[in-house]
């Protein structure tokens, strides 16, 4: 890969780039949900520079320069990343980025959103088992797979909850979390909709802290509760 500067491309060059981006995205990408910035926007440029660049890779300062060019008040950093977040499939590393292949979305988001509508969809656990991908929402292990980690016991989706306060029966408060998961956790903790721990709902994690962890919760709700 050279380290010699390129002259950017012109602004009509990333402008006939954002206009073949534009029929890429209407003919294969908005199906599936991807987000087309507007044209004149920061990442219609980081679009349409690494669109023209491609298939070579292109460095986070050569976007950021061509950025500027057409907005100096744009930051010197810019976060092309951020592209896989609208469903574009751009790689990266050690600066350099890449749009690996303008006519199928980032396969992460792909997944995210057939996730989300799974979930709302889903009329049943059968269904929201699927819409997980058959899989655990906290640790992944799927259904009816046997998991090293437990010997040969078989994985068995069970009804989990994101928050143990609310509602058992609330479609919306529940997530398929295998039995293992689902045994240690009980009403310890609060989930988010990803099966992440976000939130304590019980003592017990306390309890079973150490003292040094215990007296930093003592502190913490001293200093945001009172002495009372």
């Amino acid at each position: 890969m050279s380290n010699q500067p390129r002259p950017l491309p012109s602004p009509d060059e990333l402008s006939a780039a954002y206009d073949e981006i534009v029929r890429i995205h209407s003919e294969h990408l908005a199906q599936h949900g991807v987000k087309l910035p507007p044209k004149g926007s920061n990442k219609s440029i980081w679009l349409a520079m690494l669109h023209h660049r491609a298939p070579d890779p292109v460095h986070k300062d050569e976007i950021s320069d061509a950025v500027r060019r057409q907005n100096p008040a744009a930051g010197r950093d810019q976060q092309v990343r951020h592209l896989k977040r609208d469903g574009w499939n751009v790689t990266g590393r050690g600066g350099y980025h890449q749009l690996s292949d303008p006519y199928r979305p980032d396969q992460g988001f792909v997944n995210e959103r057939a996730r989300r509508q799974g979930r709302l969809g889903a009329d049943d656990f059968a269904e929201l088992k699927v819409a997980f991908g058959n899989r655990c929402a906290t640790c992944g292990a799927r259904d009816g797979e046997p998991d090293p980690r437990y010997g040969p016991d078989r994985v068995a989706l069970q009804q989990g909850h994101q928050d143990p306060d609310q509602p058992a029966d609330d479609p919306e408060n529940i997530i398929p979390q295998c039995q293992f998961c689902n045994r240690a956790y009980r009403r310890d903790f609060v989930f988010d909709a990803r099966g992440r721990v976000r939130a304590v709902a019980d003592v017990g994690p306390v309890r079973r802290a150490n003292r040094d962890v215990q007296r930093k919760i003592r502190d913490f709700l001293r200093q945001s509760l009172g002495k009372s």
